[in-house]
């Protein structure tokens, strides 16, 4: 069974870890410190988390929750939710000017009827825009067009996508292409020899490492990192070198 075994052999700053109980499923770790000791079980010295109340009740209670989760930023670093309300985005603002907000993950309107336009979304977008906060952006719950029409009129916007599936492999070059500022996050990311086309495409710099967990093991998408015969420096950029540097954090804990 050592054979099985398998731990990073660069430095890891997961980019995509949901956190907390979703209202009709229990998490795969219950407390933080059971969180580190997954990590630690795959070599992952840090990850950007959200809160899973965030994500599927509400924003303003899932950045609550998310606090007692937080180690000072030692290994676990806080992504904001943020619906475009001005409640939410009054919770946000107040944190960012708190010194908190590095990173902010975009609720889901969608299925309540909130199409993804700029009517809908300037002040949001334009905010995050002039702070430089890079806004995460679940690929699954978004229409392609709305998504790159909207975001090209905010050319200085960093995204990050998430949760690229190889049902999406099409979307991929059209976005990165008419995005110059948008990443790529690869917890789901399969199409055989996809990575290393991007790679060749785009470069290293544009690609992150994201888990997904607990939504997805932590695992899989790392070994197969660690599998694709990438040199070491594009290895170090995907795994955490990306993540460090638009968060204007420093180097992860090796």
């Amino acid at each position: 069974m050592s054979d099985l075994h398998f731990r990073a052999q660069v430095p890891v700053f997961d980019a995509n870890v949901r956190i907390g109980d979703r209202r009709d499923e229990v998490s795969a770790v219950r407390n933080r410190a059971e969180l580190l000791a997954e990590m630690d079980r795959h070599g992952v010295s840090r990850a950007l988390i959200y809160h899973a109340q965030g994500e599927f009740l509400s924003p303003l209670d899932g950045n609550e929750y998310l606090q007692h989760w937080l180690d000072g930023g030692e290994r676990l670093e806080a992504q904001w939710m943020v619906m475009p309300t001005a409640e939410s985005i009054a919770q946000v603002k107040a944190a960012h000017q708190a010194g908190v907000v590095r990173a902010v993950r975009l609720y889901d309107t969608r299925h309540a009827g909130l199409p993804f336009r700029p009517w809908a979304y300037d002040e949001l977008l334009s905010w995050l825009s002039e702070c430089r906060l890079p806004l995460w952006i679940a690929l699954p719950d978004m229409d392609l067009h709305e998504l790159l029409t909207t975001l090209q009129q905010y050319p200085d916007l960093v995204t990050v996508h998430v949760g690229a599936h190889y049902s999406h492999h099409l979307w991929v070059r059209p976005l990165l292409n008419g995005l110059p500022n948008a990443y790529l996050e690869l917890s789901r990311y399969e199409p055989i020899g996809g990575i290393e086309a991007l790679i060749a495409e785009f470069g290293a710099g544009r690609l992150l490492y994201g888990s997904w967990f607990n939504r997805y093991a932590m695992g899989p998408i790392l070994f197969y990192l660690h599998r694709l015969g990438l040199s070491e420096p594009d290895l170090k950029l995907i795994c955490a070198k990306n993540l460090e540097r638009l968060l204007g954090v420093s180097s992860v804990i090796s």
